[in-house]
């Protein structure tokens, strides 16, 4: 299955930010937009310090606070979610209508976070969900575990620097 992450319309997801800035009556800044957009262009799970470091060339232009705020406002607006994989700091990804179900496997040695759909899982969630008379709004897997190639080898082209 094809990650829609690959072909996000970057235009398009300012637009949807700045109408829901407008509805909630805030300033469409330069600043809140160029951080939203450095954040559709990475295709990868991110810490805000993660983002920060990558929008270094513009830090006299952006706070760290309006870079956190930012994040906040995409969550809020539904383009981001907010991961908590346990190591101390939360982690965002872009999440689109469009996009697939996914779920994650964690490295707990390099920090390494995979993305994967498995259609069992779905059925599964389906099957729980309408044996206890529910409607499924969202649901979160994370697996933890050990790559091995950190475990062969002694390193690990995953590891995150």
């Amino acid at each position: 299955m094809q990650n829609s992450k690959n072909h996000i319309d970057v235009h398009k997801e300012l637009v949807k930010f700045s109408e829901f800035l407008k509805k909630k009556n805030l300033k469409i800044t330069g600043q809140r937009l160029l951080v939203a957009q450095k954040i559709f262009s990475t295709k990868e799970h991110f810490r805000v310090e993660d983002l920060f470091d990558l929008l270094k060339d513009k830090k006299d232009e952006i706070s760290r606070a309006t870079v956190y705020r930012t994040v906040a406002l995409l969550v809020e607006s539904g383009q981001l979610t907010e991961h908590d994989f346990g190591q101390n700091s939360k982690f965002y990804e872009f999440c689109s209508t469009s996009q697939y179900h996914h779920d994650h496997i964690v490295c707990l040695d390099c920090g390494n976070i995979e993305e994967f759909h498995d259609e069992r899982i779905e059925k599964i969630q389906k099957e729980v969900i309408k044996k206890y008379d529910y409607t499924l709004v969202d649901h979160s897997l994370n697996l933890y575990g050990r790559c091995n190639q950190l475990k062969e080898t002694g390193t690990c082209s995953k590891k995150k620097k």
